[in-house]
């Protein structure tokens, strides 16, 4: 009984002496302030809150995306600072999209015959936290705390003011693109309280090979050895040649018609490049860019156009004029070409993006999933959102993978160890 009551008191007394003890200053709230353009921004404060070595997430890329003038695209940013310290950029744009950009074709084919009477059906404003262009990565500069994680305190106030800056623009649609699957858990549960979570088009890899490991080309099975070296040949027997470029810029009207082919053939259509995006990158990103450009005679009929630096390279965007297509192979040919540079420079994996997964798949690539944050700003549409998200943002369908490789479990092995998430199950 006297040992409960000593402890009773000295438990008591410990909370008296904490109940004098001044408490933590609490943090200085957030400045929150919206611009119009990056130059606004600034290199230096983009510099503290996105990695300076990711071509995919530099100044650079994005004052070039944003100098184009992509059309229908009207860019606001956020910057988050607390007693002037830049805590969090968040680069946004609004624009006017289809709702069944991702939905399956019935779905596309029901919505189509009902727009030839209502033209605005499903289509919405839409304001949206990324970039216009195709780099299969957020652009959540949320600095990280010190122990690592993002800060859910800084992300719920940058989350909660695009929320109302959407409404003040009178937008409908507010979504966040594109988190991966290795950053979703960083971001899941506080985005879960404001968003609905739900799948974009899946993006794509390849495992090259390594020192110790063989090449792509040695270790592929006879017959797509077989298949690789006469889609090669195709190629040359129709006249076509190669030649890398770092200024490509004399080729960018003739590389917008060629994106263009490849755009108006795709199911999945999200932004719409011009010309003077292939001028700015050209201009802006110096060595860290460059275009294959595939030539029959003196026409231009194929380019790739790459990304680089110090980690990966990274194939952006593919043009190619279908009336040559089968005579060279192209679409095969661009894709061995991605290797061959990747190989050159080093890399082990490549990532090869969205669409076509058939085919990639039929190369050996495997697809790693990304996911969007959506919500609608009208809570009766939201709730839609919720019930039909799988038919409005239906999984990407994984195709059957083949037995590309000699050895698939070395190269299933290859991939998880660069750290690619991917579906397992092989044909």
């Amino acid at each position: 009984m006297l040992l409960s009551y000593a402890v009773l008191s000295a438990a008591w007394l410990a909370a008296l002496r904490n109940d004098f003890r001044p408490s933590p200053p609490a943090e200085a709230s957030l400045d929150l302030q919206w611009v119009s353009s990056l130059e606004d921004v600034g290199q230096e404060a983009w510099g503290v809150c996105f990695p300076r070595e990711d071509v995919l997430k530099s100044f650079a890329l994005h004052r070039a995306v944003e100098a184009a003038r992509l059309p229908g695209i009207e860019f606001h940013h956020l910057l988050a600072r607390r007693e002037g310290r830049v805590l969090a950029i968040v680069p946004c744009f609004r624009i006017r999209l289809s709702l069944t950009t991702v939905a399956p074709d019935i779905v596309k084919k029901a919505v189509d015959t009902v727009r030839r009477l209502f033209p605005g059906f499903l289509c919405a404003r839409a304001f949206i936290v990324g970039t216009p262009v195709a780099i299969c990565r957020d652009l959540l500069g949320v600095q990280q705390g010190r122990d690592g994680p993002l800060p859910a305190e800084v992300l719920r106030a940058v989350t909660r003011e695009v929320l109302d800056r959407a409404r003040r623009l009178r937008m409908g649609w507010v979504i966040i693109k594109e988190l991966t699957s290795r950053f979703l858990p960083q971001v899941r549960e506080v985005l879960s309280e404001s968003f609905t979570l739900v799948e974009s088009a899946a993006t794509t890899w390849l495992y090259l090979g390594e020192e110790g490991a063989g090449t792509y080309r040695e270790r592929l099975r006879k017959k797509y050895r077989s298949m690789m070296t006469h889609r090669e040949r195709q190629l040359v027997d129709s006249g076509m040649r190669w030649e890398l470029h770092h200024d490509f810029a004399p080729y960018a009207e003739r590389m917008e018609a060629l994106y263009l082919q490849v755009l108006h053939r795709s199911k999945v259509q999200f932004e719409t490049l011009n010309r003077d995006f292939f001028v700015e990158l050209s201009r802006r990103l110096g060595k860290r860019a460059f275009a294959l450009l595939c030539f029959q005679e003196d026409e231009l009929v194929a380019f790739e156009l790459f990304l680089e630096d110090a980690g990966e390279v990274h194939p952006v965007y593919l043009g190619m004029d279908y009336r040559h297509r089968d005579q060279g192979a192209l679409y095969f040919n661009c894709i061995y070409k991605i290797v061959e540079q990747a190989e050159a420079r080093g890399k082990a994996v490549v990532e090869l993006g969205q669409t076509s997964y058939a085919a990639k798949a039929s190369l050996g690539a495997v697809v790693d999933r990304l996911y969007l944050a959506v919500r609608h700003l009208n809570p009766a549409v939201n709730l839609l959102l919720r019930v039909f998200r799988r038919a409005l943002f239906p999984p990407t369908q994984v195709p059957r993978r083949q037995r590309v490789f000699r050895d698939m479990r070395a190269n299933d092995e290859a991939l998880v160890r660069h750290g690619v998430h991917f579906e397992e199950a092989l044909s």
